[in-house]
């Protein structure tokens, strides 16, 4: 990967200015990739600051002008895998660069705040930027701004596009409105790098330093005009949106200091932890199990285990509890219960250290959905077995029912799950970069569908649904997912017996099945 510093404003102001009494803005930027092993870092940067630029053994290009900024950037595109651009005034969090590096996708960091002249405007559609404004391109309704950082991993394009833009950059004539408003509602949000906890904390920091982002740099922008030439090109660049994490440009020492004091006030390592935990999960998972879970998953990640340790660990409990099970006392039902719930703790933990720890393999995926199936089925076993020893007769029978019951309903969710097909994205429209109006752009008035029939009706009570209070956990809740199998699994063995646990598991697992079945045949009409 090659990563380019531009170091591009009138003077390089930025090439001293100091983030603490230890280094310089561009030189904390510098540690920053240094520590991530990113060796090939480039500065491109105006020759009367080159050599200030060019101590402690920095690689610095000399560029007169935008025109060769494009014309440097294109020859290091040719011979690199990937290509990353940022200011050299930039300050950005340590969690956003790692995110950003390992991002696999061509990448624009951007953020959701209003457009105020002071940074490149964007427009956002399905967390892709489909249009961007430039000195010499105009943007409509933008519902963000360009921070100045970007990835591009498509270096054949960015170089194709970088020798355009430099045979096309001088005659590119300045437009008189960047932004054209014409309060269209935005079509999407952006995806958003949040912790709950930090962001009072986080905005308390902002409202307290208004001069972030008060000053327009002066400079040429050539991370800016690439993001131009991408999505105008119809490159899918996907905006990855900024709320506590901190990514801006500074510009003068008030705005270093400021930026510094917004670093400062999140903890990073929070943000991480919380974003490990996953936002779509079931109610019982969510209410009993995440709200400390992630807290496990840190001290295991400073133990050093790894995610497939963790399932392991889960999956050990899970056979200690369907042996507790097989004793067939009461003491024996409720420890079993006990054991099966933090084999499901656990099972959410390995996960949850995947993403804190960054760990992730095809083994880790596959060893946790083989091990869901073995702790659930182990546990059927176990009360079958308890329940003949116990003297209470025969639920074999019944066992045997729910585990081909929880098979059918695996089977039709992974089919499901393979041919649903989801519609790919709208193509983004190309458009000349000398064409300094975006409105070729523009979606085209799309025709009333027609709208009728019972999967239509379907959808539209779904979505309805939606908007009840309560009503989005009653349809996670009835679908019986995995957590709530476990807890129920765990409480009825607890305080019944395991031919209870198996007649409320038919009954709840038929209702989902059902529910499910209809639903999915109802949205395919549809």
């Amino acid at each position: 990967m090659t990563f380019v510093v531009l170091a591009t404003e009138p003077g390089d102001p930025t090439a001293e200015l100091a983030y603490d009494d230890r280094v310089t803005v561009l030189g904390r930027l510098l540690e920053q990739l240094a520590a991530h092993n990113v060796s090939d870092v480039r500065v491109v940067a105006r020759p009367e600051a080159a050599s200030v630029l060019r101590k402690n053994g920095r690689k610095v290009i000399e560029s007169p002008d935008l025109a060769t900024d494009l014309f440097e950037i294109g020859k290091l595109a040719r011979a690199a895998g990937e290509v990353y651009l940022a200011h050299a005034d930039l300050v950005i969090s340590e969690e956003l660069l790692i995110r950003l590096l390992r991002d696999k996708t061509t990448t624009a960091v951007t953020a959701k705040q209003p457009v105020t002249g002071t940074r490149p405007a964007v427009r956002i559609a399905r967390r892709r930027v489909v249009s961007a404004g430039s000195p010499f391109h105009q943007v409509t309704d933008p519902g963000g701004v360009f921070r100045g950082a970007l990835k591009v991993v498509d270096t054949r394009l960015l170089a194709e596009l970088c020798d355009r833009l430099t045979m096309l950059v001088d005659l590119l004539p300045k437009v008189d409105v960047p932004v054209r408003q014409l309060g269209r509602r935005s079509a999407d949000g952006l995806e958003v790098f949040v912790d709950n906890e930090a962001r009072d904390e986080f905005d308390r920091a902002v409202a307290q330093d208004p001069v972030l982002a008060a000053t327009a740099p002066r400079g040429d922008d050539a991370a800016g005009l690439l993001l131009v030439a991408l999505a105008r090109a119809g490159t899918p660049v996907a905006a990855r949106n900024v709320d506590v994490l901190v990514c801006e440009r500074v510009l003068a020492p008030e705005q270093a200091a400021a930026a510094r004091r917004a670093v400062e006030a999140v903890d990073e390592d929070r943000v991480r932890l919380d974003t490990a935990v996953k936002s779509n999960d079931g109610f019982f998972t969510t209410y009993f199990v995440s709200s400390y879970s992630k807290y496990l998953a840190r001290w295991a990640a400073r133990m050093r285990l790894t995610p497939n340790m963790v399932t392991c660990i889960s999956m050990a409990i899970a056979a200690v509890a369907a042996l507790w099970f097989a004793d067939g006392t009461r003491t024996g039902l409720v420890t079993g219960g006990i054991l099966l719930y933090f084999a499901f703790v656990f099972d959410c933990v390995d996960g949850q250290v995947a993403r804190y720890t960054r760990q992730f393999s095809t083994l880790g995926a596959w060893l946790d959905a083989t091990f869901d199936r073995a702790k659930e089925y182990l546990a059927y076993a176990g009360l079958a077995v308890g329940y003949s020893a116990a003297g209470l007769g025969d639920v074999w029978g019944l066992a045997c029912a729910v585990i081909i019951l929880q098979t059918c309903r695996h089977m039709v969710d992974f089919s499901f799950a393979v041919h649903k097909g989801a519609a790919p994205p709208a193509p983004i429209k190309e458009l000349p970069l000398d064409v300094p109006d975006d409105s070729l752009l523009d979606p085209p008035a799309r025709q009333p569908a027609r709208r009728g029939g019972l999967g239509m009706l379907a959808v539209r009570a779904s979505a309805a649904l939606e908007r009840v209070p309560g009503a989005r956990w009653a349809k996670k809740i009835i679908i019986l997912p995995i957590g709530e199998r476990f807890a129920l699994i765990a409480l009825t063995a607890a305080f019944f017996d395991a031919r209870v646990t198996f007649l409320a598991l038919l009954a709840w697992g038929g209702l989902a099945a059902a529910y499910t079945l209809s639903g999915r045949v109802l949205r395919s009409l549809a």
